[in-house]
């Protein structure tokens, strides 16, 4: 059995029959959302991370602390966690395209893909709502925190087959015409943010790839004023009239669903 466990922003659990895999671990800078315990993590056995920004990578270390996972990055994070005291040599394993990873209960392919590029309507109504708010130096934090944490130009997507499902998870809405993603896909995770337009955006990609199930996340507002929350009604009604058979999952935080 295979469950999906959404922790906030693009950080999902995966539990294959007892094996945890665990991707883009991060706590929410928002004090209005829930967070996990850091010790709900100590039993997980690979951490995969699909590229270094702050939002998917930063809480990486207090996670390896407290668990005897091994993580599974780009080269990029590597050299950033080797800055913040993480064993590297023991502890992380450096990803590229077409790579492929076996556990006990699944296998990973590797695959390239591209960040997505934020519209300057979405970075006018950002900077709209820092002003409106007067929350310049909460702003000015996170864009610190941001700078320390450049991607290098690496990302990647994973694609896990167990039990005979094919999962394909994004932590980023970019996509690369070079990927050679499977023609068959059950369940795909996709972050729903970054574009001002996330709706007719998301559906152009989603329908060329075309799974049979999409499971939105990276929707909250994990680090306000950057951030807000964004509504994923529209988008399901409208890949119901696109897809007819594709059904829309928005997750609900750390409630356990079955990929079946």
């Amino acid at each position: 059995m295979i469950t999906f466990t959404w922790y906030g922003t693009a950080s999902v659990l995966l539990d294959i029959n007892g094996e945890k895999l665990l991707f883009d671990p991060f706590f929410r800078m928002n004090d209005k959302l829930k967070k996990p315990n850091i010790k709900e993590f100590s039993e997980v056995d690979f951490i995969f991370n699909t590229h270094p920004h702050f939002d998917h990578l930063c809480d990486l270390p207090k996670i390896l602390q407290v668990s005897k996972a091994k993580f599974y990055g780009t080269p990029t994070a590597y050299l950033r966690l080797e800055t913040q005291g993480v064993d590297v040599e023991n502890r992380v394993e450096i990803l590229c395209p077409h790579d492929h990873i076996k556990t006990k209960n699944a296998e990973i392919f590797v695959h390239r893909t591209k960040h997505v590029k934020n519209d300057i309507w979405l970075v006018l109504r950002t900077a709209l709502r820092i002003l409106s708010k007067f929350q310049f130096k909460k702003a000015l934090s996170v864009l610190k925190t941001h700078k320390q944490f450049l991607m290098g130009g690496d990302i990647v997507a994973f694609e896990i087959r167990a039990e005979g499902k094919t999962i394909v998870i994004f932590g980023s809405a970019g996509f690369d015409e070079r990927a050679k993603l499977p023609k068959e896909i059950d369940f795909l995770i996709w972050p729903f943010q970054g574009r001002s337009n996330m709706n007719g955006y998301s559906k152009k990609i989603v329908s060329q790839i075309n799974p049979k199930n999409v499971i939105l996340d990276h929707f909250d507002n994990a680090f306000p004023p950057i951030t807000n929350t964004i509504k994923t009604t529209k988008f399901a009604k409208i890949m119901k009239k696109e897809c007819k058979n594709m059904k829309i999952i928005t997750p609900k935080y750390k409630k356990p669903v079955v990929l079946q």
